[in-house]
């Protein structure tokens, strides 16, 4: 299901792949070939991030999946992502799970089965838990795009966020667009972490400001609406299937509170375009 941090961290990343590797790599840091497509072959998914790189002359492909929350079947997705990017670049595909906090960690690599007694498959994938990582290490003070991301780290208090945001203000690099695309990245992590008195009223002003802000403000909502339509599905006796939430979140948050509103005030029509959306089928 799409939360507020898969958002946020998705812009973050394909924004700046480069930094991006700094954290998967760090000192021994391929070099940044190109963006891939994130949809992915026969499939309505896609993957958070796909990046083309290259290390001692071979090129392979990083998959890279952003978890806010646990899923009992991300291995099995990730596992699913590796195979069709593999068949569509022709290249190895290394698998990274971010975790952004320790909730959202499923079962360690790796993946594996066996049947009739014979080990059928194992599957590992690189794992990076960002609380875990220090944010003022030498190869990554450089990277200015993971500096919001460092409010993360269990050993920061809210003094992070001033240090955080001082140092993007700073950074001479940046466009505008760029240092304000950070700034509501940093907002809206150090709030959820601290709450948001503990934002400075610079910071907080540039978030109310940000088209992007209120595009979360409605994925919120979006996501909110599902959760009663969960609630309504269960009173009527309706199927929800493991991917409902998905399949629901993919709708605008007028449409899902329009189909809210019509399980109050025509309940069976509700129910009837309900079950159609939870039963269409998936390709």
């Amino acid at each position: 299901m799409t939360s507020v941090f898969d958002l946020i961290l998705r812009r973050l990343v394909q924004g700046h792949p480069e930094q991006l590797l700094l954290l998967l790599f760090g000192g021994q840091t391929p070099a940044f070939i190109r963006m891939a497509d994130s949809s992915l072959p026969q499939s309505e998914r896609r993957a958070d991030t796909v990046l083309v790189v290259e290390a001692h002359g071979v090129r392979f492909a990083v998959d890279v999946e952003i978890q806010a929350q646990a899923d009992p079947h991300f291995a099995e997705r990730l596992l699913d992502y590796t195979v069709r990017i593999h068949r569509r670049e022709r290249l190895p595909v290394l698998p990274v799970a971010i975790y952004l906090v320790p909730e959202a960690e499923g079962a360690s690599p790796p993946y594996r089965f066996e049947c009739a007694g014979m080990r059928v498959l194992r599957f590992d994938f690189q794992v990076i838990r960002l609380w875990e990582v220090d944010y003022r290490q030498p190869t990554l003070q450089a990277a200015t795009a993971l500096l919001p991301l460092s409010v993360l780290e269990s050993n920061a208090g809210p003094e992070r966020i001033a240090w955080a945001e001082s140092r993007i203000q700073q950074e001479p690099s940046l466009s505008t667009e760029e240092r304000l695309d950070l700034l509501v990245v940093l907002g809206t992590l150090a709030s959820r972490r601290f709450g948001q008195d503990r934002l400075s009223q610079h910071l907080r002003n540039i978030m109310i400001d940000s088209p992007f802000w209120e595009e979360q403000r409605a994925k919120e909502r979006a996501r909110a609406w599902s959760q009663v339509l969960r609630t309504f599905a269960e009173a009527r006796g309706l199927a929800f299937p493991a991917d409902a939430g998905e399949r629901l979140e993919q709708l605008d948050a007028s449409t899902l509170q329009a189909l809210v509103n019509k399980a109050v005030t025509t309940p069976d029509l509700a129910a009837t375009e309900l079950r159609a959306i939870l039963t269409a089928p998936q390709h």
